[in-house]
Order: structure tokens, then C-alpha cells, then sequence
């Protein structure tokens, strides 16, 4: 994908973050680009990277080393003021804790009209922003509900309207369906692809859910803190070759056909061909 036409531009990012007792290399060097309105899923397993990158994105961490541009804006190199206008503008993060994403105090209604007074409109652009959400969402019979009285399903489908009530470029959520059983996970995902296709946003999320392909145009995976896959419906699963030229093979595959430490490569017709280096086995 060319870069000068992506919303998401990683460069060999780094994040690296500190406890009381070590520092943690979460990105290593991580390469990701993401075409405007693409609807995304990045899964991994615990520990591959994905919440630190959904956080760099949301310009909650600043990268520690690597390029990251997000809808033009350079996340390197953001200001106080800068980082307020991209939040404001440009992006918008759906928490993984649902409670996070609203007052509980003020109704569904209240809690959208709020999200839109920092983008300075007019009451009568607020409330009209907030019926078409409410009826986009099926939220609107619970418009005048307090948010802990909805059941989770339409919990999480509020935070999607919250971080929709300014129309960001880009929307990112951190386990939309965590905690969610069958039905109200694969109805969240569906409001989702729904969104994407109606107003265009670009929308990126962290999931374990195995369903999720169903959903999006791409499901990308995160080994180790870098892009290893990527998996489309049409085309099924590639392997994802970074800009140094380094690509990560799934494990399994490396277990069945028996390559370690050392492998040969070669040149065949259209293709290079990977293969055991018998004589490490030799040498051993």
C-alpha cells in the first residue's frame, strides 16, 4: 500500500514502557498502514502488543522510537494543544471497560449531547446528531436511561455513539465485545460494519473474537510485538513483509516442516522457497 494514501502509517514503531522493575519492549518495530474507511481487526495473544498499539494510535502513548502518522498528524511530535485537537478531531477511543466511555449520572441522551460540546456545536446540531445515532444504534428507546441500566450489548453500543458524536476520521476500540456473550458480541461487530459503510469512518479494533473476519476487510495479527499476518475473506491468509524486508512465519508451520535456528532460501520460478538447513541438524 502506498503511504500518502493511508489514515494509519507505521514505520518500524517501538514503544517501550517501564515498571517498578524493568523496562518492557511492547513494539518492535511494528509496521502498520490502513487505507481510509477499512475496517480492521488486530488480534494476538496476550502480551503480542495490541493495547500498546491502540493507545499510541489514541496519542495516549507517545511512541518511543519508529513513525507513526495518523489522519496527517505526526503522533511523534504532538504538543499538549496539538494532542487535545487530534483527540478532538481526528480520532476516538472506545475503552475496553464500557464504564469509561460515559458519565453515569446524565441519560443516553445527555451523555451523547456532552461528547459534542468540545467540538463547539450548536444545541440544535447536538440534538439532531443525537437522534440520528440513537436511531442508527437502536438506542433510541433508551434515550432517557441512565447507561448502568442498559444491558451490556447496549452498553458498549453507546460508547460507539459517544466516540461517533463528532464524525472522527478514525475510531478505535479495545475489546468492543469483551464480556459480551455470542449474540450481543456478533451484534456490536455488525452496528460496527454498519457504521464503516454508512458514514465511512475508518474503524481499527482489538478483538479476540474468532468471528471477527466476518465483520471486517481485514483481520491483522501481532506477533511479538510486530505485524506478522493478515488474513482478507476473499484471498485468505499472507504473510506481512515488513518495509526491512523481514516477515514472521506461523509457528506451526515452522514446527511441521522441522526449520529452527537456521534456514535456506532460494530463488524458484515466481517464488522464493524457505526449507530446513540440514546441515545446523548435522553440526548440532
Amino acid at each position: 500500500m502506498n503511504a500518502s494514501s493511508a489514515i494509519v502509517d507505521c514505520n518500524g514503531l517501538v514503544h517501550i514502557y517501564k515498571t517498578s522493575r524493568l523496562e518492557v519492549v511492547a513494539l518492535q518495530g511494528l509496521d502498520l498502514n490502513i487505507r481510509p474507511g477499512e475496517l480492521v481487526a488486530i488480534v494476538g495473544a496476550s502480551g503480542s502488543g495490541k493495547t500498546t498499539l491502540m493507545n499510541v494510535l489514541a496519542a495516549v502513548d507517545r511512541p518511543s522510537a519508529g513513525r507513526a502518522v495518523v489522519a496527517g498528524y505526526n503522533l511523534n511530535t504532538l504538543t499538549g494543544g496539538d494532542r487535545d485537537i487530534y483527540r478532538r478531531d481526528a480520532v476516538a477511543y472506545i475503552w475496553q471497560n464500557a464504564t469509561r466511555n460515559f458519565l453515569p449520572e446524565l441519560t443516553v441522551e445527555e451523555n451523547l449531547e456532552l461528547a459534542m460540546l468540545a467540538g463547539g456545536k450548536s444545541r440544535s446540531d447536538r440534538v439532531d446528531r443525537a437522534a440520528e445515532l440513537l436511531r442508527d444504534l437502536n438506542l433510541e428507546p433508551r434515550r432517557r436511561q441512565l447507561p448502568r441500566l442498559l444491558p451490556g450489548g447496549d452498553q458498549r453500543l453507546l460508547a460507539v455513539a459517544i466516540a461517533l458524536a463528532n464524525r472522527p476520521k478514525l475510531l478505535l476500540a479495545d475489546e468492543p465485545t469483551a464480556g459480551l456473550d455470542r449474540d450481543s458480541g456478533a451484534g456490536v461487530l455488525k452496528h460496527l460494519a454498519r457504521v464503516r459503510d454508512r458514514e465511512g469512518t475508518t474503524i481499527v479494533f482489538v478483538t479476540h473474537e474468532r468471528r471477527a473476519e466476518q465483520f471486517v476487510d481485514r483481520v491483522i495479527r501481532i506477533r511479538d510485538g510486530r505485524t506478522s499476518t493478515e488474513t482478507r475473506a476473499e484471498v485468505g491468509e499472507r504473510v506481512i513483509v515488513d518495509r526491512t524486508g523481514r516477515l514472521q512465519l506461523p509457528k506451526h508451520l515452522l514446527n511441521e516442516v522441522g526449520i529452527g535456528g537456521l534456514a535456506r532460501i532460494r530463488r524458484e520460478g515466481n517464488g522464493i522457497l524457505i526449507s530446513p538447513d540440514h546441515d545446523e541438524d548435522i553440526d548440532a
